[in-house]
């Protein structure tokens, strides 16, 4: 029996295996790594040892010559100058290099070009044709440095930090003129007193022609290392493949299975020898705990599932499916062993205007609240459950006096939810009418207990509310004031007062395209306004309505379908109670007949609010599919929509209830189940709706599954539209395909 322990209720979840800490498997603790390692630092070491050594021998030998070739061209160009300009005089060091050159007027001014019969440039071309490199003559200016006479562009040396004191004494060394870099040679000119003129520079060749041979070893060096190397990693993968590869492979496939990934197959089964053998072992092991995965994650998918299918998302109350198989199962133990028991029907008084006045958000801690002071007011074997908005029930166990104990219980609810509640700082005041009937003395069926608690309520409703009734005999409703009333429904649905909208179901794949629509009935009631299907669906199936209403939802959705385009569909809810006879398949056939809406575009969803009798509904179900119509099941995952009934009945689609929805942008647990849900549809052929997507987020996340048979509908793309605006939305579309093509 269920008591007020469900609320506490939570997902039992399989104890959590223990695992063994074991020290972690590294490629070079294998024989392998180690042979490779070796080899490889080996190689490297007498490798680099040897290449480096060369390439230093190498520099070294090459910046001996560029420096004696150097002093060569500045030796030649000072010998070329004195014998043009004999006033020229020149100071050497002591091992013969000539440093410095000296001269009282600057070897470019007109009375010495006419003094030797040679400018500067016949100088420069003599140097240059003994040298065979480039030469230029500097003049020296203080702001600007060392400048070309021809080119007028600055030379800079660039082995010195300092690059115009570099320049004022004999200089060998890397200097750029005009964007190209020269090793060159550089003698001052300076005159007696020791005052700068300029400079005579002579190249022997520029920066990338002069390392061409540097560079071309270093590249066949690395040629060399990369060869080497080349030919190690072909010798250490021919012993991989031939010598050790089978054992850490293996080991690691072990490993993978005992750390419960068993998504890659064992390798080298096709060996014949100990090691095809081992292998195939371990494959074996790997089927089995593959297989044991499955059912384990099916069964805590299921356990999650009917958690969630008997509770309140919002107040963690038992819902209305919880309520009716707790009653179902009291009324069977009242007819085997004469345990009576009472059914309260709560209704909180003055809530509307609370939620209308501070909005939702408080409105649902309000509703919080309410259902936590019910639950500490339980007793042993009580159960209390919201059925929806802000209507509540207590289904409470007697244990000597019916009418003492429910008087007793009903004094402790109307003072509990009559004290003042504090919600998000705001106080708030209301009150609360109970109904009360008891069975077996005012029913024996579940819909007589609701009935007649139901007339108690409104009762208590009619005398001013905070007050309680019990149920008695000659109790009636003015239908005028009960929206829940027979008589007002059978009024609604012959004076048309009842419409039909549609709410998009989208494919995830094909840019959000629109697949179909999915029926939902609405009440324009001349009183209360638009009205929701929780406002009279649940109260139809109890007085026995539902029948009537479910037809005239099957001939209009069928009659406005069938002016749609023909790739479009339409779904249709039916309630469990309609599948109790046959008469439900005889209705679906002359909606269709009626209408001429092709079978293969109507599908019926079967809603999870009802536990489905398996004798009664398989052949009704497969009655309707044998008609060419679609079969889902509704709201998957609440209620009574559980993965047993994917194989009980001929369902060939399903629908992910929102509650999973809600929350897979903020829940891990809830992105697993409903991944493992589209899984299994592709997997098992079912198509598959997600309900209730409302953000980017959501859409995005469903997305990202990428199986084609998924589509989803939500307010994220739009809410449910009058026949009206669907025909226009249609002619929208049917446009912009046309622009496209």
């Amino acid at each position: 029996m269920i008591d007020k322990e469900l609320i506490n209720h939570d997902v039992v979840v399989p104890r959590e295996k223990v695992s063994y800490p074991r020290s972690k498997y590294h490629w070079y603790h294998s024989i392998t790594g180690k042979v490779a390692i070796y080899l490889m630092i080996g190689i490297l070491i007498a490798y680099g040892v040897g290449s480096g050594a060369g390439l230093f021998e190498v520099n070294r030998i090459s910046h001996e010559q560029w420096f004696k070739q150097a002093a060569t061209n500045s030796q030649i160009s000072s010998y070329i100058i004195r014998n043009i300009y004999t006033s020229v005089a020149v100071k050497s060091n002591h091992e013969g290099q000539v440093v410095t050159i000296e001269t009282e007027r600057p070897l470019d001014d007109d009375e010495t070009v006419i003094q030797t019969g040679f400018n500067p440039a016949d100088m420069l071309t003599l140097i240059s044709t003994q040298t065979h490199n480039p030469a230029w003559l500097l003049l020296y200016d203080e702001k600007q440095g060392f400048i070309d006479t021809e080119s007028a562009q600055k030379l800079s040396a660039i082995d010195e930090k300092d690059n115009v004191s570099a320049l004022k004494r004999y200089y060998r060394g890397f200097a750029t003129l005009g964007g190209k870099e020269y090793f060159v040679g550089s003698i001052p000119i300076v005159t007696s007193s020791g005052k700068l003129l300029g400079a005579i520079v002579s190249s022997i060749g520029e920066r990338d022609a002069l390392s061409a041979t540097h560079n071309k070893l270093l590249k066949n060096t690395l040629f060399m290392l990369i060869f080497i190397l080349g030919v190690t990693v072909i010798v250490v993968n021919w012993l991989v493949r031939n010598l050790f590869r089978p054992v850490p492979r293996l080991v690691q496939a072990v490993s993978l299975i005992a750390d419960e990934k068993t998504d890659e197959v064992t390798p080298f089964q096709n060996q014949d020898d100990e090691i095809g053998e081992l292998a195939k072992a371990i494959e074996k092991l790997r089927v089995a705990m593959v297989d044991r995965g499955y059912l384990q994650r099916m069964q805590e998918m299921a356990q999650k599932m009917e958690y969630m299918a008997y509770h309140d998302s919002l107040t963690l109350l038992p819902n209305r499916v919880a309520y009716r198989k707790s009653i179902d199962e009291r009324l069977s133990q009242l007819s085997t062993q004469g345990t009576i028991f009472n059914l309260l029907l709560i209704d909180l008084d003055n809530f509307k205007p609370v939620n209308d006045t501070y909005g939702h958000v408080i409105g649902d801690e309000l509703l919080i609240e309410c259902s936590a002071r019910l639950f500490a007011l339980l007793g042993e074997g009580d159960m209390a459950n919201r059925l929806g908005g802000d209507e509540f029930s207590i289904l409470q166990q007697v244990n000597r006096d019916p009418i003492g104990e429910a008087q007793s219980l009903a004094k402790k609810v109307l003072e509990a939810l009559s004290k003042p509640f504090t919600c998000s700082g705001h106080t708030l005041s209301i009150s609360s009418s109970i109904g009360i009937a008891c069975a077996p003395q005012h029913g024996n069926t579940r819909e007589d207990l609701f009935a007649h608690a139901d007339l108690a309520l409104y009762t208590s409703k009619s005398f001013g509310r905070n007050c309680s009734h019990f149920y008695s005999y000659g109790m009636t409703m003015n239908p005028s004031n009960n929206l829940l009333f027979s008589q007002e429904i059978e009024n609604g649905i012959r004076n048309n007062e009842f419409i039909l909208h549609y709410q998009k179901i989208v494919g995830l794949n094909s840019n959000s395209t629109t697949k179909g629509y999915e029926a939902l009935v609405r009440w324009q009631h001349p009183v209360r306004g638009l009205l929701q299907p929780h406002d009279f669906i649940s109260v139809s199936e109890d007085i026995g309505l539902i029948e009537k209403l479910g037809e005239w939802l099957l001939y209009s959705a069928c009659k406005e379908a069938a002016h749609w385009p023909l790739t479009k569909t339409v779904a249709v809810n039916v309630s469990p109670h309609q599948l109790r006879t046959m008469k439900i398949v005889e209705t679906i056939r002359c909606a269709l007949q009626e209408s001429g809406l092709d079978p293969a575009r109507l599908a019926i969803e079967i809603t999870g609010s009802e536990q489905l009798d398996r004798e009664a509904t398989l052949p009704v179900l497969q009655a309707i599919q044998a008609l060419g119509v679609g079969l889902a099941l509704d709201e998957f995952g609440t209620g009574f929509a559980t993965l047993d009934y994917l194989i009980i009945f001929p369902f060939s689609h399903f629908k992910i209830s929102r509650t999973l929805i809600d929350v897979i942008d903020k829940s891990e647990d809830s992105r697993a189940l409903v991944s493992m849900l589209v899984a299994f549809a592709a997997r098992r052929g079912f198509n598959v709706t997600a309900e209730g997507v409302e953000t980017r987020q959501q859409y995005e996340i469903l997305a990202d599954l990428g199986n084609e048979r998924l589509t989803a509908q939500g307010y994220y793309f739009g809410r449910a539209a009058d026949s009206t605006r669907v025909i226009t939305e249609l002619e929208h579309e049917k446009m912009e395909t046309t622009c496209r093509l």
